[in-house]
């Protein structure tokens, strides 16, 4: 592996993609001025912000010549960290997002590991807030996993297995040469759940990969946030063009990662289709004939009968509650 670092280049590129998070840009971007890493450039991408937070952006780059700030038109998440890739210099990448925290000593702790075991990346745990401070232990795969290096397909069959695989790049602090080399970008074709292409391209390629079962992110959980929006028809066929971009993927790969890439699709259509059942019926009805036509086995029978029959989750909350 090329471990080559470039002349004057830092340690770490951390890039942010902002959009309209003038509430809390300051208080990620000053989470990351004050890690105890301090061999940075923090690249802050505004993605045609209608609120404050290009301004807040320029203030803070006032205070720290290690910030850089680019304003662009509105192109997506996708495109922003895109451009912050292609500026970035340093021996390692790390995405945050511009209105969550990171713990001080992440980026020390992550680009000691990579140093010492040689590693394309490593990954971490988060907990997750929400603006009431309720935390959650989606994020959390403590004493899962062995302390050892992984292949990366080894790794993420491992997670699949547990049903731990998680794909925000947050979560993740990746050599930048591993990023050129294979040529992993974020794809803009996808508005939302493109973290998706870009994590299992990660995970496919890698041939070392190391885990720090520490809670270095904190993810807020905005009620007004793209993620948190309520469950629709449109979301769902959201997953269904990442899951063609996965099967797009997959052609000409080995049998491991095909499989590997195999077993992300029914994991995620999966939970997508079971997530359904709030859905009125006549879109349940849509869905279930896309997914018959195109995607009948990447599908678990759990969340089919979830889909056509949701009054059996009730029925099963009511025989335990008898029980």
């Amino acid at each position: 592996m090329d471990q080559c670092k470039e002349l004057n280049s830092p340690k770490v590129s951390v890039i942010i993609p902002v959009y309209n998070t003038d509430a809390y840009l300051e208080e990620a971007v000053r989470s990351i001025m004050n890690q105890t890493l301090k061999d940075l450039e923090i690249i802050i991408i505004d993605d045609g912000s209608t609120d404050n937070s290009l301004s807040i952006m320029n203030k803070l780059a006032l205070k720290d010549p290690r910030i850089i700030c680019i304003a662009q038109l509105n192109h997506g998440q996708s495109a922003a960290r895109n451009v912050g890739l292609q500026k970035s210099k340093g021996e390692f990448v790390y995405f945050m997002d511009s209105d969550d925290v990171l713990t001080d000593k992440a980026l020390e702790s992550c680009y000691s590991s990579c140093i010492q075991k040689d590693l394309d990346f490593i990954f971490f745990d988060a907990i997750k807030i929400a603006d009431k401070s309720e935390d959650c232990n989606y994020y959390n795969r403590q004493n899962q996993f062995a302390d050892r290096i992984f292949g990366g397909v080894e790794i993420l069959n491992i997670m699949l297995s547990k049903h731990l695989y998680r794909v925000p790049p947050w979560l993740h602090f990746i050599r930048r040469h591993f990023l050129i080399k294979e040529n992993i970008t974020f794809d803009t074709s996808l508005r939302i759940y493109e973290d998706q292409i870009f994590c299992a391209r990660l995970y496919i390629t890698a041939e070392r990969v190391g885990y720090i079962p520490k809670f270095f992110f904190k993810r807020r959980m905005r009620v007004n946030s793209l993620m948190t929006q309520i469950y629709s028809i449109d979301k769902v066929k959201s997953y269904f063009k990442v899951a063609d971009a996965l099967l797009d993927l997959r052609k000409g790969l080995e049998y491991n990662r095909r499989n590997a890439i195999n077993r992300i699709i029914f994991q995620m259509l999966s939970a997508a289709v079971y997530n359904a059942k709030s859905l009125e019926i006549h879109e349940r009805f849509q869905l279930l004939m896309i997914i018959l036509s195109h995607y009948p086995f990447y599908v678990s029978l759990k969340s089919y009968i979830v889909l056509l029959f949701p009054s059996t989750i009730r029925l099963k909350l009511m025989i335990k509650e008898r029980i």
